[in-house]
């Protein structure tokens, strides 16, 4: 009997220690679109944002000038190489691409810094302190060492952002105190080698993608991530910090499969029935990014040359810890905006060259980039190349 006790209570003991050793913490991705205005200039915004894009930088723009009401903003992006995008293109223009040449182009992206796509759509309204948004944003990537190992997931989240934003007098400076709260839904289907290459191979014969990913597994649930953030603005220039999901954003899933998912959405709007994950984590960590930016004032000839520069030193704990390179951490850039119609923009991002082209015709604006990012540890692990569309309706 008293054999029996014993292994009970190591068995008992066992299970207590090997528990909390089986869960998994995934990180999550950021809730920010691939805005063309702020990649063409390296990702460097936190100490110069205002209008829209400030809802996904920095709450302290709210109340600076420059706010807009975005009635619809509509962006697309794709990851891969740019001069293997447009051999594909024009290649399905002509009608010379096959099966095998599509499967070798996307072997050669996913193997080399990944490949994937997403969206956005939003309307929101930044201005006179006041920050108010819907945003639905999807995203998707896969990558590995070969078609058959690789792995990736697709996200779709919809987010609604509400804040406000103070501006100080602080002798003879202006400093701008803001702050967001930022409820999520989001569906999250992490794809296997497997899926993934039912998904691709529907894609290079023109079969239904989405059929293939309905036998995937897919969470679904909430998050609540909240924002702070301050800019200082002296003569030309501007200094910014920025809090982003602040102390981390976790996710509450419940598990199910990509077909229940969409099935139960389209049919009544809700989420299928499915089992609550408790042991896992899914958190999308605090980025604590420090900017600086320079905006000369030419008076007069503002609306005909308006240039400025800015740069900006993303996950500011990690930099500080150490843990991080520096140049995976760096974004900087420039933008010239000329008689208020034309934006030029390039810049550096982690490392890696970027730059932007945009219109603003009456209440039509239109933004475009082309971009690379770093997914590794260090410069050149897993570049990431991409291109970037962005059509709103503003004013």
């Amino acid at each position: 009997m008293t054999v029996t006790r014993s292994w009970v209570f190591v068995a008992l003991f066992a299970l207590v220690v090997a528990a909390p050793l089986a869960a998994v913490d995934y990180t999550e991705e950021p809730f920010v679109p691939l805005s063309p205005e702020v990649m063409g200039r390296g990702e460097s915004f936190v100490a110069d944002a205002h209008g829209y894009d400030s809802l996904f930088f920095n709450p302290a723009g709210f109340s600076r000038e420059n706010g807009s009401f975005t009635l619809l903003a509509g962006s697309s992006w794709i990851y891969s190489r740019p001069d293997a995008l447009l051999t594909v293109g024009e290649g399905l223009v002509d009608g010379s691409s096959t099966t095998a040449s599509l499967l070798t182009y996307m072997n050669s992206q996913v193997t080399t810094g990944g490949l994937g796509a997403g969206a956005s759509a939003g309307i929101a309204y930044v201005g006179n302190g006041l920050g108010l948004g819907a945003v639905f944003i999807a995203d998707s990537l896969l990558s590995g060492p070969t078609l058959l190992g690789m792995n990736g997931s697709l996200t779709g989240t919809l987010g609604f952002i509400g804040g406000l934003s103070f501006p100080l007098d602080l002798f003879g400076a202006k400093i701008h105190l803001g702050g967001d709260v930022r409820p999520m839904v989001r569906v999250r289907a992490p794809l296997t080698s497997g899926v993934a290459l039912g998904v691709l191979s529907a894609l290079a014969t023109g079969g239904d993608a989405v059929s293939a990913l309905n036998a995937a597994g897919s969470l679904y649930g909430v998050g609540i991530g909240l924002d702070i953030g301050s800019i200082l603005e002296v003569g030309w220039f501007t200094v910014g910090l920025s809090m982003r999901d602040l102390g981390g954003t976790q996710f509450r899933y419940t598990q199910s499969t990509f077909g229940a998912t969409t099935s139960s959405l389209a049919a009544s709007m809700k989420f299928p029935t499915g089992t609550a994950i408790t042991a896992d984590t899914y958190t999308i960590p605090m980025d604590i990014r420090f900017g600086l930016s320079l905006h000369p004032d030419f008076g007069t000839f503002s609306g005909i040359l308006d240039p400025s520069v800015s740069v900006d030193l993303d996950d500011v704990a990690g930099f500080l810890g150490g843990t991080s390179s520096v140049w995976t951490l760096l974004h900087a850039g420039a933008e010239v905006r000329i008689l208020s119609l034309v934006s030029l923009s390039a810049g550096l991002n982690q490392g890696y060259l970027t730059a932007g082209l945009g219109l603003k015709l009456l209440f039509l604006d239109v933004n475009a980039a082309f971009f690379t990012r770093e997914l590794g540890a260090h410069l050149g692990d897993q570049p990431n190349s991409g291109a970037t569309l962005d059509v709103a309706i503003r004013w």
